[in-house]
Formats: structure tokens, C-alpha cells, sequence
């Protein structure tokens, strides 16, 4: 596997990989009428956008297995009050089929040496609350709870309760 900075031709397999994730994690979590809703294409303009921009809003790393994108984790300045030093970990998605391949510790991994990186102090994340899987892997990498919730319907239209996370990387 080789993880590096996302290229704009690289937006396609990202979009598709976000769809894909999301259908299979978020069931319990999102009505199944949205999950179906859910358009590859739709942010594709946007995404390209971002990842060709010479200042990018965020910074977007791909694994590549065999020269195919399985994974991407994006980052950058947090989306929401932060403490001063802060790095904020936007998204973490993974092909269902390359799940438990040890492809988001790698990609955590990338976050944190990037944070080390720029001389940030701390790194945080927004996860779903009882979304197990993400929450053993970030647990796992020593994130630890902040005790700050949220309940939001911004991204999808649909309440969902969010918890954060923290690590000193």
C-alpha cells in the first residue's frame, strides 16, 4: 500500500469511495432512502476544486493498493471553534471491501505527522456516536473523548449525534 496527497484525477475514486463507505457504515445512523440518494458525481466540481487549489481548504491523502485508490482521509484547520494549535481530521472513508486491513491506522498515522509536521499541538475529529468501528480505530491510535457533543443535520438534513475526539500527535 502507498498512501500520498490526493491529485485532481483522483476526486472520481475519493467520491466514490465516500458513497460506498457511507452506505455500508452509516445504516444505523441515516435513513436508507438517503443513503440510496447519495450521488457519486455530485461534489466531483467541488472536490477538484479544492484538491488542485494552490491554498487547499483541506489536504486530501489517498492509499493506493496496486494503483488503485481504496481509502482517503482529508484535514486541515478546523470547521468549528478550536483551541489555538488544533488540526482537525474532516474525514476518514475506506472502500468496504479493504475494511480491517490496518489502511485507517496508516491514514491516522499520516494525520499526526502532518500535525507534528506544522508544530500543532493537537489534533481532533467528529465521530458519530456509536459508530464502533471508528471509534476502536481512533481509540486504538490513542484519541481519546473531549466530552464536547453535538448534535447536527448540516451535512445530511438528518439529526446525528457527534462526539469529539482529541490526541496530542
Amino acid at each position: 500500500m502507498k498512501v500520498r496527497a490526493a491529485r485532481v484525477a483522483d476526486a472520481d475514486a475519493v467520491d466514490q469511495i465516500r458513497v460506498a463507505a457511507w452506505r455500508a457504515a452509516y445504516r444505523k445512523f441515516m435513513p436508507s432512502e438517503f443513503l440510496a440518494s447519495l450521488d457519486p458525481g455530485q461534489n466531483l466540481e467541488g472536490l477538484r476544486a479544492a484538491i488542485s487549489a494552490t491554498e487547499p481548504p483541506f489536504q486530501t491523502q489517498v492509499a493506493e493498493d496496486r494503483g488503485t485508490v481504496v481509502a482517503y482521509v482529508m484535514f486541515g484547520a478546523p470547521r468549528y471553534k478550536a483551541r489555538p494549535g488544533t488540526l482537525e481530521l474532516w474525514a476518514l472513508n475506506i472502500k468496504p471491501d479493504c475494511w480491517r486491513q490496518g489502511i485507517g491506522r496508516v491514514l491516522v498515522q499520516e494525520v499526526l505527522a502532518a500535525a507534528r509536521s506544522a508544530a500543532l499541538t493537537r489534533v481532533e475529529l467528529w465521530c458519530i456516536s456509536g459508530n464502533v468501528p471508528a471509534v476502536s480505530l481512533y481509540e486504538s491510535a490513542g484519541f481519546v473523548l473531549t466530552g464536547e457533543s453535538r448534535t447536527t443535520s448540516g451535512l445530511t438534513g438528518y439529526p446525528l449525534h457527534e462526539v469529539a475526539y482529541e490526541i496530542t500527535p
